[in-house]
């Protein structure tokens, strides 16, 4: 593996290619001009060096490269045209969202043998009434997006997808509880979080339970700080209806975690996606599809390809 050292100097030559430039901690001058402010680490004395190659692995400089990383993530986000657009009827994303299901899409790119990331990164299957990408295909086909081959463009087109989704279920808000003019109240049926899903949805794939274990006793990936950005919670959102316990853990885990409802509804839109399924903006395509948030989440893709220390922080 690359030092440090060496994996900053890879980041910046990737932040410049993309043309992004920050003065955020751990990108550099050099890929923005004379303005920004370089806080990378320098590259060390030659007895350093020497010294460095013979130590034990530099646990630090991988957290600090990994950190730099995720800046970058959060800032190619931030200026980019996705972020800029405002969305029909909606208007804006908040910063958060889209900083957000950034990283909830780069941790996917470092899980993608993860059997739930397997499931999102499937060629369309062709079942208009349960998958998304399938039943979307002509509006992907329109924006020269193909899902017929399993692999990164599936999991890229379905992250794009479902941040637009998200735009429609919740205006990209991760804390939104149940919709006040539904009769949804039980733990089961009430729904929660930016893409309004309910934990009746379990049944729908084996993935689904695995993942809701996965995170209710961690705080990893949940990326509320991130999310919370640009976005004010109401008491009124942050209430948990019934009385089941696990739909209770549901309702409170898919607005305090928002990264484990990026993951869980990621699934949802290759299970219960289509025209019959789980959520009213996909079954009458109110969700928009973005060229522009697509071409976001290939950047992140690079990013992360190349800095794969990222991914012991995601």
């Amino acid at each position: 593996m690359p030092s440090a050292h060496v994996r900053g100097k890879m980041l910046r030559m990737t932040v410049a290619r993309l043309g992004l430039c920050t003065t955020a901690v751990g990108l550099v001058a050099a890929a923005c001009g004379a303005d920004a402010v370089d806080v990378t680490p320098g590259p060390p004395d030659a007895a350093a060096e020497a010294m460095a190659q013979d130590a034990a692995p530099d646990v630090d400089g991988d957290a600090r490269a990994a950190r730099a990383t995720i800046v970058a993530i959060e800032t190619l986000a931030g200026k980019s045209a996705c972020y800029q657009y405002s969305w029909k009827d909606r208007g804006r994303m908040p910063t958060g969202y889209v900083k957000g299901v950034a990283l909830a899409f780069a941790r996917a790119v470092c899980n993608r043998t993860r059997s739930d990331v397997l499931v999102v990164s499937r060629s369309k299957t062709g079942d208009d009434a349960s998958d998304a990408l399938s039943w979307f295909d002509s509006n992907f086909a329109a924006l020269g997006m193909r899902n017929d081959v399993a692999g990164i463009e599936p999991l890229r087109h379905t992250y794009t997808l479902l941040l637009g989704l998200g735009m429609r279920e919740s205006s990209g808000e991760h804390c939104t509880g149940r919709d006040a003019s539904a009769t949804n109240v039980s733990s089961d049926s009430a729904e929660a979080g930016a893409w309004q899903t309910s934990w009746d949805s379990r049944s729908a794939s084996t993935e689904l339970p695995m993942l809701f274990n996965l995170h209710k006793g961690s705080t990893r990936g949940c990326f509320l700080d991130t999310f919370a950005e640009g976005v004010t919670c109401s008491a009124a959102d942050l209430k948990n209806w019934g009385t089941g316990a696990d739909g209770l853990a549901f309702q409170q885990l898919e607005k305090k975690c928002p990264g484990f409802a990026a993951e869980y509804a990621a699934v949802m839109l290759r299970v219960q996606g289509g025209n019959m399924g789980h959520y009213g903006p996909l079954r009458t395509k109110a969700a928009e599809i973005r060229s522009e948030c697509d071409a976001l989440f290939q950047q992140v893709q690079v990013v992360v390809e190349q800095n794969l220390s990222v991914c012991a922080e995601l």
